[in-house]
């Protein structure tokens, strides 16, 4: 095994240190070196003095740089001592991702910083205390400085992870925020000690429509008993909404004739009832009646919703808005929980069993999931349709739904199709609601033709989701790091 390398050690041309104190705060004569006198192509590397390296990290970045010499920050992924003997908590990152970085600190130290990105950025803001690396991630951004992963394990920690603290980085967002947007956002702890929540703030609320299929199927149990169809529980429901019910529109898609469940109902909200009979015979095809659907809207913000939904949190639209009113944004989904309070959505990894699938679904809503994904907004690939915020004009530019896919996979390839134009797809846990999966539409399976389609179409990209972790395991719907033996950090000493 090679000698340890410590970043207080480092001793290498072409790379210079910025060691931190204990606490991720740096020094003043430290914050000095940052982008003086250090010719183009040279790095800074911002951490402890105590983290221990990968000890072929320079190799490993050099590499990278050759890779992808347009990146003018790098990060890799680290481990921490859990204070039991051969224990480690392992931190494995996705790549790149603004929401999941206001939410957590997700990224840490240490820091890869190429000097013309050091030069770009000016001097570190010692007045964000812990979060001063964070304040250079969050500017970086802004300026248009590509910050990317490296997938492998290049900082070790003896002692507890180091991360900013929770209200330097609420300071650090509430300043940094209006410099970058006009848009005015609260930033609110979130659901776990360690997390915030950023929610924007609708000085106007903007008219919204809820695009609702629905053949108003009646569920199990009560509602079965006594005859209500799960889209009237969902009108119901809705109107516990705290959104302002006169910019809240409802368009329902009904595949039946007769209006007799609704007649005596009154609800604060706009509702438009259009009748989508099929034709005896016809093969239900949920792309097309949702693509007629949206099609109808009047207005931009649109959120596509099964019928079998019913409100948990009241706030969920404007939850949901936040980050679908952003011109980046191509869709968000929302955090869905099964009648038993079980997880239904929280998520969808790529590679997982093959293909894709719904992390922790079926694990109980208050257990602790990895680095807390399935309770913070952050980034990923794909969610699901069930409730899916987006606009109109993104629909229009990418057709709406591929009509082959009628029953399944048509959601995961809308967010596909999004992500390859480089818009954003967002998870929220903010919005949370009760699904009662396929209470609506009743057990299909893939036909083989859709499945076959959405492999040749996707299976490449699914193999190496950057919204995952090609170390995670792709074996379980629990989302947790392959078992891994002979790593460089394993080793005794």
């Amino acid at each position: 095994m090679s000698k340890k390398l410590f970043l207080s050690e480092l001793k290498r041309e072409g790379f210079h240190s910025i060691l931190t104190n204990a606490d991720g705060t740096v020094p003043h004569r430290e914050a000095a070196k940052f982008g003086s006198g250090i010719p183009s192509g040279e790095w800074f590397v911002i951490g402890p003095r105590e983290v221990e390296l990968h000890p072929s990290a320079w190799d490993i970045l050099a590499h990278a740089w050759h890779q992808r010499p347009d990146v003018g920050v790098f990060y890799g992924d680290d481990v921490a001592a859990t204070g039991h003997a051969d224990s480690w908590d392992l931190a494995l990152k996705p790549d790149w991702d603004i929401t999941l970085l206001l939410a957590n600190d997700y990224i840490g130290l240490p820091l890869f910083v190429r000097s013309a990105a050091a030069k770009q950025l000016g001097s570190i803001d010692l007045e964000k205390g812990t979060a001063a690396s964070y304040d250079l991630l969050l500017r970086a951004h802004a300026m248009g400085v590509t910050i990317s992963r490296i997938p492998e394990v290049l900082a070790k920690y003896r002692t507890q992870r180091l991360r900013a603290d929770v209200e330097d980085r609420m300071s650090a967002i509430k300043a940094w925020w209006p410099k970058t947007s006009d848009v005015s956002v609260d930033v609110a702890p979130g659901l776990t000690p360690s997390s915030l929540r950023v929610d924007r703030r609708f000085a106007d609320p903007p008219d919204v429509t809820l695009v609702v299929p629905t053949r108003q199927t009646v569920g199990e149990s009560a509602a079965k008993e006594s005859g209500v169809p799960f889209v009237v529980q969902f009108l119901d429901s809705l109107a516990s909404s705290v959104y302002p019910m006169e910019r809240l529109h409802v368009l329902l898609g009904d595949d039946v004739e007769s209006d007799a469940v609704y007649a005596g109902r009154h609800w604060p909200f706009k509702l438009r009832r259009i009748v989508t009979k099929r034709a005896q015979g016809e093969a239900f095809n949920y792309a097309a009646k949702m693509n007629r659907l949206w099609r109808e809207a009047t207005t931009e913000c649109v959120i596509l919703m099964n019928d079998d939904i019913t409100i948990r949190s009241p706030d969920w639209i404007q939850a949901l808005l936040t980050f679908s009113t952003q011109t980046d944004v191509g869709g968000v989904g929302a955090r869905l929980l099964y009648p038993t309070g079980q997880i239904q959505h929280a998520g969808m990894p790529g590679g997982v069993y093959g293909l894709c699938t719904h992390a922790w679904i079926g694990e109980a809503a208050s257990a602790p999931t990895y680095q807390d994904w399935a309770s913070v907004h952050r980034e990923w690939s794909m969610v699901t349709g069930a409730v899916f915020a987006t606009r109109k004009g993104l629909l229009e530019e990418v057709n709406g739904f591929d009509e082959r896919f009628r029953l399944d996979f048509n959601d995961v390839d809308l967010c596909l199709r999004l992500r390859m134009l480089g818009y954003r797809i967002v998870y929220t846990p903010h919005a949370e609601l009760v699904h009662h999966e396929k209470g609506s539409r009743g057990e299909a399976s893939w036909p083989g033709s859709e499945l076959a389609l959405f492999l040749n179409r996707w299976e490449k990209f699914l193999e190496n989701d950057p919204s995952f972790h090609p170390k995670l395991s792709k074996g379980h719907h629990q989302i947790q790091p392959v078992e891994l033996h002979g790593e460089w950090w394993q080793q005794a000493g």
